[in-house]
Order: structure tokens, then C-alpha cells, then sequence
């Protein structure tokens, strides 16, 4: 009875509408270098874009956003999907206090080069508008870096309060010892996932990798979507799983969101 209850909780707090606000808002990431270029295609007039933080080729945007009222951060996925997907690291890292909670290494290399610089702009960002309200999305590469600056932010800044964190298409951050230890904390996030997309099948699960929780599976055509039953720290077999480990290989999937095409190569 509790478990239809939290789903049915779920199924309550997926708001279809802000994920494609910030679908719309990853995608911008990859079309923006400077504030001054907020002109894109999906570039909504509601954001405030402040900051563009770049290093080691790792990209993260941040502002104000007006339609949720919160201090948003975007990460910007790999400006070569392809190459990116082609060249994923398995190897483990355990930056953390507690050794047995492992991320994968390119991820959090990637992430840590922006890191600094993003927590010291949420001081200055928070004084302007007045608030500790937040935001957090990515797509791709950029959705896993996403995951783990939500992890820190949780952990280590809880004076943050983390209003919104939708991503997409992510790959597999860590082990299941960091799941746990995400879904420890109370926070409503959502994992968006289309169709065949190959990137949330990598890392494999038999190198001891896992998803967070809180799934939602979109259909092919982008017009219907599931609310997936993971909140064990498991994959919910009948949603992307499903597909797994011989039909997960599509790479148009990965770049077509909620009839968002994503990435360089779209007309930005």
C-alpha cells in the first residue's frame, strides 16, 4: 500500500511542463558561451544567464530563472556525443569520506574542474536575487556532472535547497553504495530517459553500476511517458531496462528529447 502511495506521490510531482523548460534550458547549454548570447533557439526569456563557466572543456551555466523563481545551474553535455559515448571511462574513483561510495572517474574529473567556481558563484548569485532556492539540469555528459553537484550540494551545502533537478538521458554515475546514499536524502528529482536512448545503459550494471532512482520513460514518438517503479535502488525492468542489453543502441534517441533535438549540430 505504501509503495502504490509513493508512486502515486510521484506520478503527482512529475510536472511535464518544467521538464521541457529545462530540456529547453540543456539544450541552450550547448549553444552559449557568454550571458550576451542568450538568443538561441531554445534560449527562454525567463532565464537570467549570469555566469558561463568553462575548464578542461567542461561547460555549466548559471543565472536566475524566473518561471520556477530559483538559481539555476545547466550542464552542458559533450560537445562531441559521439566521441563522448565512444570513449567512456568504466574506472571508479571514491573522492568521498566514505571509500566504499565510487563514481566513475571521467565524470567526476569533468565535474570537479567546474566546481569551484560554481559554489562561489551561488554567493554572489543568492545576494542578487535574493534567494537559496535552486535548480539543477544536464543532458548527457552533462546530466551526470549534474548528479554529482547535487550529491555535494546535499551533502555539503544544505543551506541550498534544491527546489528542481530534472536530467536527461544520463549515464550511470556510480555503484550502488552512492544510490543509496543519494536516495537517503529527501529531495524530488527525475531521471528522464527516451525510448532505445543507448547512454543510460553505460556504464554496464555488471561493473557495479546503478542508476538513482525516480525514472521516467518516454515512448519513441516522445508523446507518452511512464512513471518507473525504482525506488529500491533497482532498475524498473519494464521501462529503459527493458531494452537491455541487446536493443539500447540508439544514439537518435539520445539526442532527441521531448522533441527537443540536442546538442551542436541542431541549428542553435
Amino acid at each position: 500500500m505504501l509503495l502504490i502511495f509513493l508512486l502515486f506521490s510521484f506520478c503527482l510531482a512529475y510536472d511535464e511542463s518544467i521538464s521541457k523548460h529545462f530540456i529547453n534550458l540543456s539544450q541552450s547549454s550547448y549553444c552559449v558561451s557568454t550571458p550576451q548570447e542568450w538568443n538561441c533557439i531554445t534560449c527562454d526569456s525567463s532565464i537570467k544567464p549570469e555566469f558561463v563557466v568553462e575548464n578542461h572543456g567542461a561547460r555549466a551555466i548559471q543565472g536566475f530563472d524566473a518561471k520556477t523563481n530559483t538559481i539555476f545551474t545547466v550542464f552542458r553535455g559533450s560537445s562531441n556525443i559521439q566521441n563522448w559515448i565512444d570513449n567512456i571511462q568504466i574506472s571508479k574513483i571514491s573522492p568521498y569520506n566514505d571509500s566504499s561510495i565510487e563514481v566513475e572517474k571521467g565524470f567526476y574529473k569533468a565535474y570537479n574542474y567546474l566546481k569551484p567556481e560554481l559554489i562561489n558563484n551561488f554567493g554572489s548569485l543568492s545576494k542578487k536575487y535574493g534567494t537559496n532556492e535552486i535548480s539543477i539540469t544536464g543532458h548527457s555528459l552533462g546530466a551526470a556532472e549534474a548528479t554529482l553537484f547535487v550529491y555535494d550540494l546535499l551533502n555539503d551545502y544544505p543551506n541550498y535547497n534544491i527546489n528542481y533537478f530534472y536530467n536527461f538521458g544520463s549515464p550511470r554515475v556510480g555503484n550502488l553504495e552512492f544510490v543509496k546514499s543519494f536516495s537517503s536524502f529527501s529531495l524530488s528529482s527525475f531521471r528522464i530517459t527516451h525510448y532505445y536512448d543507448i547512454v543510460p545503459h553505460v556504464p554496464e550494471e555488471f561493473l557495479d553500476y546503478r542508476h538513482i532512482s525516480n525514472e521516467i520513460w518516454y515512448n519513441e514518438e516522445n508523446s507518452e511517458y511512464k512513471i518507473c517503479n525504482d525506488l529500491n535502488n533497482k532498475e524498473d525492468d519494464t521501462c529503459s531496462n527493458s531494452c537491455s542489453p541487446t536493443h539500447c543502441t540508439s544514439f537518435d534517441d539520445h539526442v532527441y528529447y521531448l522533441n527537443v533535438s540536442m546538442g551542436n549540430d541542431p541549428t542553435c
